[in-house]
């Protein structure tokens, strides 16, 4: 039996490891796994063949987010661009962002406040899933928020979605209208 050098375990220098990973050290006995996609957003096409499942990533799955899910945007694009707005896309998802972020002055309803309740709700179900939304890619979309939302840490998800849901309860007490998540005060 030959001695032959036991491989040194740590291997420096960008691209210093066969992986091709460009970190700067790391063992040389168990190779770099690389690092798994982001979360994206995918077209939804209404095509012969065209499936969720064949335009996601084949590992973390997708979630349709049109308005026929839960997580559809009540804004819509032709109504943006009915009243005038010069990128009703990017309006809508505007529009979005503040509605979900608990402003209630565009739909001071109880059905538009059950609606986001059911998409708070529904936030760590998108967590590391690619979202799927007719949008053009080059286009705003809610679903560029989704993301942003359900992929970040879920205690700061948790403490957000806690925050929303005291600030519509400030607004419905407000407007005179029983809280929708605490006791009145």
């Amino acid at each position: 039996m030959t001695d032959r050098p036991i491989p040194d375990p740590i291997a420096y220098g960008p691209n210093g490891y066969p992986c091709g990973c460009g970190k700067d050290a790391h063992s040389n006995l168990t190779p770099c796994a690389p690092a798994a996609p982001q979360p994206r957003r995918i077209q939804r096409r209404r095509t012969k063949g065209w499936t969720l499942a064949g335009a996601a990533h084949p590992h973390r799955g997708g979630m349709i987010v049109d308005r026929s899910s839960r997580y559809g945007n009540p804004c819509k694009v032709g109504l943006m661009q009915e009243m005038g707005y010069d990128d009703p896309h990017a309006a809508a998802a505007a529009n979005y962002r503040t509605w979900l972020a608990g402003n209630r002055s565009d739909a001071p309803t109880d059905e538009g406040d059950q609606q986001r309740e059911r998409i708070l709700a529904g936030l760590e179900r998108l967590r590391g899933k690619d979202l799927a939304c007719p949008c053009p890619p080059e286009r705003a979309c809610h679903a560029d928020y989704l993301l942003r939302l359900a992929n970040m840490p879920a205690a700061d998800l948790a403490a957000w979605v806690t925050q929303v849901r005291a600030r519509v309860d400030r607004q419905r007490v407000r407007d005179g209208e029983e809280p929708m998540y605490a006791a009145a005060p």
